[in-house]
């Protein structure tokens, strides 16, 4: 029983711990931007018209740059480059930074540990609901933007798309997905620089002194699929709502987990976990 407790206890660390530590993080530097953004409403203070484009392609060239004060109004969003929506978002991103409140949630959709054989298997199908409630209830609200939004370029995306929304401007983007291994950085890659990711999941080890992780014995990689974001920027340049997501799959192999000054220890042969990510401004 106690080793079935220690892989329970790494696998919901490296699902909920891991995953929400951005949000932590933003608690404690202000000044950088990290987990955020809104409801997939198109009727928050500014929603009328609303103008349909295709999707830009997405090609490298030279930077645009706009100033923050630039009005949303002085030219046609539909007929942007990706870049220059990539300025315009970025822009708009600084500028809410100290103005934004955003909040960020998870939900557990899988989670399984050598197959899900055996009663190591049988027990955390039991207690899948509990560990659902648990990541429900770790919404956490914090100031800023997510993401190291400071990196992005219109290279990092699938597609890239803006548009008027009544008096609003909509920046939409889809991200190219990313993986990651066990030190992975919060605010590197595709993903990390729209959204950030879970960065180096040895942080999980300093919050638990008394365990030793073999995460660099261990395979292990990250996933971020399906990366989107949908704002929506006032005629300020403010983000006024907006959402950022993914889902998050994390795949371990062999990670040995032992407490220190103790025989006691389990290895985790196989162990997969699949969590969506969102955060919301709005």
């Amino acid at each position: 029983m106690k080793n079935i407790t220690l892989i329970l206890l790494t696998m919901i660390l490296l699902l909920s711990f891991a995953s929400c530590r951005n949000a932590d993080t933003q608690d404690n530097k202000v000044s950088q931007s990290q987990a955020t953004q809104t409801q997939k409403e198109h009727s928050v203070s500014c929603t009328e018209l609303k103008t349909e484009t295709t999707a830009a392609n997405v090609t490298e060239g030279t930077t645009l740059k706009i100033n923050e004060e630039t009005s949303v109004s002085e030219s046609d969003p539909s007929e942007w480059s990706a870049e220059k929506t990539v300025e315009f978002y970025k822009a708009a991103a600084s500028k809410s930074q100290s103005r934004t409140k955003s909040v960020k949630k998870m939900t557990l959709n899988e989670l399984t540990v050598n197959d899900g054989d055996g009663a190591l298997g049988a027990f955390i199908d039991f207690c899948m609901p509990f560990f659902i409630a648990a990541l429900e209830k770790n919404s956490t609200e914090f100031d800023g933007i997510t993401g190291g939004y400071e990196s992005l370029k219109a290279s990092d995306a699938k597609s890239i798309r803006a548009y008027k929304e009544g008096n609003c401007t909509v920046v939409e983007m889809v991200m190219k997905e990313q993986t990651d291994g066990a030190h992975g950085e919060e605010k590197s890659g595709t993903v990390g620089h729209a959204i950030s990711v879970v960065g180096d999941l040895s942080v999980v080890e300093a919050e638990f002194p008394k365990l030793d992780i073999g995460f660099d014995d261990a395979d292990i990689s990250l996933k971020y699929s399906n990366p989107k974001l949908r704002v929506k920027i006032n005629k300020d340049g403010i983000i006024e709502s907006g959402e950022w997501s993914y889902t998050v799959c994390i795949n371990i192999e062999n990670l040995r987990i032992d407490v220190k000054n103790s025989p006691v220890g389990a290895t985790v042969k196989k162990g997969y976990g699949e969590v969506d990510f969102i955060s919301t401004v709005g």
